[in-house]
């Protein structure tokens, strides 16, 4: 595995998870794929945001379709990350109408009224029987964030954290962590350094935490040292670790992940064409490629799905006219490297930590 064997611009495309093309036509969609694979893509995300057109009608996922549509892509590249977003509950979560994973908060209440476990963990195991049944490898979930006192807050919408109890989020996220990778399955939790003091939905603004997290006692920290979690998801949030710079772009929260909580897996940005990193660059960067050059510093994984355009209501919807993307924000990392302002070295510790996870998947 040595990275100085492997060209430059093939170590980029594995860092690399770009969202499956929101079409329903499957071989406009492999063609896309095929493209994306031959640039040496590293993974790729089913659906967005718990929602995957080609394999769904009025929200309810065809299992057998989308073991296929995943099978296929195996064929296609057996090495790729296969990801979702499956926190369980209402709103991410492709499996809603077809195993029950309830919305977090039913679990942590649950937890806190009788100290008992043995509901989640039955349903966690179900819901993983059908993950690797349809051969998803890497879930973006659980979700680490405390809710804010009185289970208020952005993260209690939809019941998205397990509690405004620390304790409880971390008895439980372990629980979902455990599972998860002893099937195989990387566990990512989300989203450093948390999301829990918010107000606002950082889809569509940035906001500064509203109070500092105790990130020792953390959940994050618990996930990192007690159940060894394999991947990390920043948020787009600004922090007390850099109250100027988004944690997915920061330096400063990279270094504090990896130096004082002494992680050691995949850093995964959240997804790259959110609102609050488009409030961040106030227009100046509609082609993505300051954030995606920012990212790549202090990052693994990039994780994009569509960019947004403007209609001709004013509205922002994602852009599906063209599948460019990829090759755009990949062609703009290598760039950078070429001129120095990345160096090449971080490049091949963040494609060493990559090839050593997927090795220890057996996808290589």
């Amino acid at each position: 595995m040595n990275p100085l064997e492997v060209p430059l611009k093939r170590k980029i495309a594995q860092m690399f998870i770009v969202a499956t093309p929101p079409l329903k036509d499957q071989k406009k969609i492999f063609r896309i794929i095929e493209s994306y694979v031959g640039l040496g893509i590293g993974g790729l995300m089913i659906g967005i945001g718990g929602r995957f057109k080609f394999a769904q009608k009025e929200s309810v996922t065809d299992i057998k379709k989308l073991q296929k549509f995943i099978f296929k892509l195996k064929r296609l590249d057996p090495s790729l990350f296969l990801a979702i977003d499956g926190e369980g509950g209402y709103d991410f979560n492709l499996f809603e109408n077809i195993v029950s994973l309830r919305p977090a908060r039913e679990y942590g209440l649950l937890f806190e009224k009788d100290n008992s476990t043995w509901e989640f963990e039955k349903d966690v195991k179900n819901y993983i029987k059908i993950i690797r049944w349809c051969g998803i490898n890497m879930n973006f979930a659980p979700v680490l964030d405390v809710a804010q006192q009185g289970y208020q807050g952005y993260m209690s919408e939809s019941g998205r954290s397990f509690s405004d109890k620390s304790n409880t989020v971390k008895t439980l996220s372990s629980i979902f962590i455990r599972e998860m990778q002893k099937n195989d399955i990387i566990a990512t939790g989300k989203h450093f350094p948390g999301y829990g003091s918010l107000d606002e939905n950082p889809h569509f603004h940035l906001r500064h935490q509203k109070k500092e997290e105790d990130l020792m006692n953390s959940a994050f920290n618990h996930a990192i040292k007690k159940s060894w979690i394999h991947g990390i998801m920043k948020g787009h949030v600004l922090s007390a670790l850099d109250n100027k710079v988004p944690a997915t772009l920061s330096l400063n929260v990279e270094n504090y992940l990896r130096k004082n909580l002494g992680f050691k897996g995949l850093s995964i940005t959240d997804e790259l064409f959110m609102g609050a990193l488009n409030e961040y660059y106030k227009g100046l960067d509609k082609a993505s490629t300051k954030r995606i050059v920012e990212a790549a510093k202090c990052n693994d994984i990039l994780l994009v799905s569509y960019p947004k355009e403007q209609g001709p209501d004013g509205k922002l919807r994602k852009s599906v006219r063209k599948h460019d993307h990829f090759q755009r924000l990949l062609d703009a990392v290598y760039n950078a490297v070429l001129k120095g302002q990345i160096p090449e070295q971080k490049i091949n510790e963040s494609y060493v930590r990559i090839i050593k996870c997927k090795r220890a998947l057996g996808l290589i």
